[in-house]
């Protein structure tokens, strides 16, 4: 069937069995600026109870846009919110308002401190779910986790929404979780205190995948987004855990020509950074990469030259952050780091991992989630991704705290499964998990491995034991493993 379209042409809509439609006209699609206020922006994307709003948490302490965020929803007259933030800290204690007030009523996201104890004694309608980095890209992607409005916090961005946390007064480092947010939420919010012209420099986050960019007047503190987080242990049991760390990695033969390292930036962590990169210099070796969060340390090892590449998904102080605004390197979202879903994450190559714990038991499984007493204070972070990647997880804990056995029976939570835990590093000793018979047999003679049940035993003698829970059957949190399967519940505990 022959039809005149819209410039004027005689064109066929059957062709073949196929249906096609005639050109009907066109227009100029001309440039036009998304900046509003959040308030704006939140109506514009069409939010309504029950919704689901998701954040990134590379502002750490310092961060305002949940807040505010929520807030602005509350104003509207929003109820039932699912939060489904990347983390949340003791900056939002506000979050604790919005429960009592209807405006938020479930969280999947981890949450640390004040807002997680009152949860802990206080459960929300439906239990906080706790996932990895990895775990929680996944559930993004696959859709187990549907964000409606993903609120993206940008250092800068440009009128149309090309976005960076590299620069700007409130500088953070790539904006490393957001992604997956902006490519399957329904709608997309930039929120940020800096517009530059366009086009935005550096962009982890680009316009054809934003909505609105919401202007505010601080998206943050900047001296509370970097604080906190990268000091090194000055206690000396502490700095002697560190160095059997690396003590372990050496014995294991992995300090080497080509090795891939990560650490966290606890202060355990740190240390056995600082102390690796002086083996490094002492056995003149080159390692391959470093991955995951960058900092000072990693940064000054690499300009010492004995680590080729700088791999990061996140960067933890403002040393770190200047010196990726000169060069900025390696940058891996969190879905190239550890999405489990993928075809390659830059962890699958990690010869070892240097991870804490609150907790951990006989059978090598590690808390990090809640305390003894049962409270849910911490999230999981890239624990478990790292562990299943590397080829040695190594986790580091005294043996107890002050009256606290740290080496128990049975964890109080399950946050990472023991079957990818290698070696637990104490001030007592290294005890090694008795799956690994070959890294025994490589380590034998050369550090000091100590059956883990002689540690529990020892924790036990010194404190008395673990204190006796009680727990409600309500269930407060689950922890999932980061293919979406349930981990562990956590319970409430009797008063």
């Amino acid at each position: 069937m022959k039809v005149r379209n819209a410039a004027g042409r005689e064109i066929e809509t059957e062709i073949a069995g196929r249906t096609l439609k005639p050109f009907l006209g066109a227009k100029k699609h001309t440039y036009h600026s998304k900046i509003t206020n959040l308030s704006n922006a939140l109506k514009k994307c069409g939010i309504k109870d029950g919704d689901t709003l998701s954040f990134h948490h590379q502002l750490r302490n310092g961060d305002f846009v949940v807040n505010i965020t929520l807030a602005a929803v509350r104003d509207l007259g929003i109820k039932n919110i699912r939060m489904a933030q990347t983390a949340i800290f003791n900056v939002h204690e506000p979050v604790i308002d919005f429960i009592k007030e209807g405006v938020v009523n479930r969280i999947e996201g981890s949450i640390n401190g004040i807002v997680g104890d009152f949860i802990s004694k206080n459960p929300l309608s439906y239990p906080v779910v706790l996932r990895s980095h990895g775990g929680r890209w996944a559930a993004v992607k696959t859709g187990e986790l549907h964000p409606n409005i993903a609120i993206i916090a940008a250092s800068t961005s440009d009128e149309c929404g090309n976005c960076t946390g590299v620069l700007g007064d409130s500088a953070f480092g790539p904006i490393s979780y957001s992604q997956v947010d902006a490519l399957y939420a329904d709608h997309v919010i930039v929120v940020t205190d800096n517009i530059v012209g366009y086009p935005c420099k550096f962009q982890e986050i680009q316009e054809r995948n934003v909505d609105c960019v919401a202007q505010v007047d601080h998206i943050g503190d900047p001296k509370n987004i970097m604080s906190g987080t990268t000091k090194i242990t000055e206690d000396p049991m502490k700095l002697q855990i560190a160095r059997d760390c690396v003590d372990l990695m050496d014995a294991a033969g992995l300090i080497k020509d080509g090795m891939v390292f990560q650490s966290g930036a606890g202060g355990i962590s740190l240390a056995a950074m600082k102390f690796l990169g002086e083996r490094l210099e002492e056995k003149d070796v080159v390692a391959s990469t470093a991955t995951g969060g960058l900092t000072r340390l990693i940064v000054d090892i690499y300009k010492a030259g004995r680590v080729k590449n700088i791999y990061y998904s996140q960067v933890f102080d403002d040393y770190s952050v200047k010196f990726i605004q000169e060069d900025i390197g390696l940058p891996a979202d969190i879905g190239h780091y550890a999405d489990p879903t993928s075809k390659g994450r830059t962890i699958d190559g990690l010869d070892t991992v240097v991870l804490g714990a609150t907790e951990v038991d006989i059978n090598f499984n590690v808390n990090v989630n809640t305390h003894s007493d049962g409270r849910m204070l911490h999230g999981i972070g890239g624990h478990q991704d790292t562990a299943a990647g590397s080829s040695l997880c190594i986790v580091t804990c005294p043996v107890f705290r002050k009256t606290n056995p740290i080496v128990k029976e049975k964890v109080t939570t399950i946050s990472t499964p023991g079957d990818v835990v290698d070696a637990i590093v104490t001030d007592k000793g290294t005890a090694i998990n008795p799956k690994r018979k070959d890294l025994i047999e490589k380590v034998k003679g050369r550090i000091k491995i100590v059956p883990i049940e002689d540690l529990k035993q020892l924790a036990y003698d010194a404190t008395g034991g673990p204190q006796e829970l009680h727990f409600t059957d309500e269930i407060v949190g689950m922890t999932k493993w980061f293919d979406g399967t349930v981990l562990d519940n956590i319970w409430k505990v009797k008063e």
